[in-house]
């Protein structure tokens, strides 16, 4: 299931939806995009997970060699714009997970968002590399920590 879970953070983005518009009605406002939400967006982040920890009620927590599908070190984009996270898993297959919310504070930036049966929160600096990520299940959290670059 933790394989599950972290792959789902990568999975898929969202679509734009036409609206038809009349003369008479003016049309709705479009939802701010994610530079909206966070002023002065970082640029898009090359992140790399080394350590990753799983915890489960019956068995506590330990160290994981995988971050879902993927070995470690596992790496991700983050991609603030297009409001995505993606990764490939070890079998080559991409992943992409919509980034459903986005908050900043100070030197923080918060991004969350979910997928099926799995939550997911991710923390990044603006001015450290440090990242981490957290899963979450109904029987499982994984945690994962690593440090970003600006993407290439």
């Amino acid at each position: 299931m933790i394989k599950i879970a972290a792959a789902a953070l990568c999975l898929l983005t969202s679509g734009a939806i036409a609206q038809a518009q009349t003369a008479a009605t003016p049309a709705p406002a479009a939802p701010a995009p994610a530079e909206a939400a966070i002023p002065d967006l970082p640029p898009a982040a090359d992140c790399t997970f080394t350590k990753v920890f799983t915890c489960e009620a019956e068995k506590g927590c330990a160290p994981a060699a995988e971050l879902g599908t993927i070995d470690l070190p596992a790496r991700f984009l983050v991609h603030y714009g297009k409001q995505i996270i993606a990764s490939v898993s070890d079998t080559g297959l991409p992943h992409i997970t919509e980034i459903a919310s986005a908050a900043s504070a100070g030197d923080n930036v918060t991004l969350q968002g979910a997928d099926d049966l799995v939550g997911w929160v991710m923390q990044l600096s603006r001015t450290r590399p440090q990242v981490t990520l957290t899963t979450v299940t109904h029987d499982k959290v994984l945690t994962a920590f690593g440090t970003c670059k600006p993407a290439p």
